[in-house]
């Protein structure tokens, strides 16, 4: 709130708050569009204007580096659980290849057994 002094009796009173036309106080008065209009107590030198700047700027970029630590140790894991299955899928293929075979070996095995059983009859 501003102070007010009434110059005819040097009182100084506190100013009411700034209402909006619409009379809804929940919104936030409007702010001047140009710094020429702030109160110059509400003003800020060019080099305070930097300074918070330059903080800023320094949130901003610890702030995307932690994301991008975020996301790589995301990217990692999501990596190693991809791996991870096609070993999964490459096992289960080797295994299903070798049952097959041995599968396939033995019906040779009986096979040849039959034969040379049909072989020592005659």
């Amino acid at each position: 709130m501003d102070s007010v002094i009434n110059p005819a009796s040097g009182e100084v009173s506190q100013a009411a708050p700034m209402r909006r036309v619409s009379g809804r106080t929940w919104k936030d008065p409007k702010k001047p569009a140009h710094r020429s209009m702030i109160h110059k107590s509400l003003r800020k030198t060019y080099d305070q204007r930097m300074e918070e700047k330059t903080k800023l700027q320094a949130t901003k970029a610890l702030e995307n580096e932690l994301k991008q630590e975020k996301k790589a140790e995301k990217d990692a894991m999501r990596e190693k659980i991809v791996e991870r299955k096609k070993r999964k899928e490459e096992r289960l293929r080797k295994e299903k290849y070798e049952a097959e075979m041995s599968a396939r070996k033995r019906m040779r095995v009986k096979r040849k057994e039959l034969k040379a059983r049909a072989h020592a009859k005659h």
